[in-house]
């Protein structure tokens, strides 16, 4: 997802599993997105405190916009809530509605825990062969 805000060259995205709003992550405990390969200024320079970090995932969604966005969210996933997921896409909606492109936004909410099975999968693969096909 952060490639996609800056490289427009990613003309789809889907993310499975991949996010919750930082005040749903774990109660806004952030120190699981705080690892040197994820965000370490989250700790180092927000204190782990969700209040203070300067972005959430809804920035991050319409700056995708109007390019084709699946976020697949488990109902059952134990680290991303899909409460914070649907926040967001919802958050998001106006964007991509403003750029006439609301279709462009999606979400798929399986029942299943943080995993990416078979099923799900064909979801995403329909998805990315619809937009990229256009």
């Amino acid at each position: 997802m952060f490639t996609a805000a800056f490289d427009t060259r990613l003309k789809v995205i889907v993310s499975n599993c991949g996010f919750t709003r930082f005040h749903k992550y774990y109660s806004g405990k952030l120190k699981g997105w705080t690892s040197a390969r994820y965000m370490p200024l989250i700790n180092d320079r927000y204190e782990n405190n969700p209040d203070k970090v300067p972005f959430d995932f809804p920035e991050i969604i319409a700056a995708f916009a109007p390019r084709p966005f699946l976020a697949s969210s488990p109902t059952g996933d134990s680290n991303f809530e899909v409460s914070g997921v649907r926040d967001a896409i919802s958050s998001a909606k106006p964007i991509y509605r403003l750029l006439g492109h609301e279709e462009h936004l999606q979400a798929n909410y399986p029942e299943c825990a943080h995993d990416f099975p078979p099923e799900v999968r064909e979801v995403a693969y329909r998805f990315i062969d619809q937009h990229l096909k256009k």
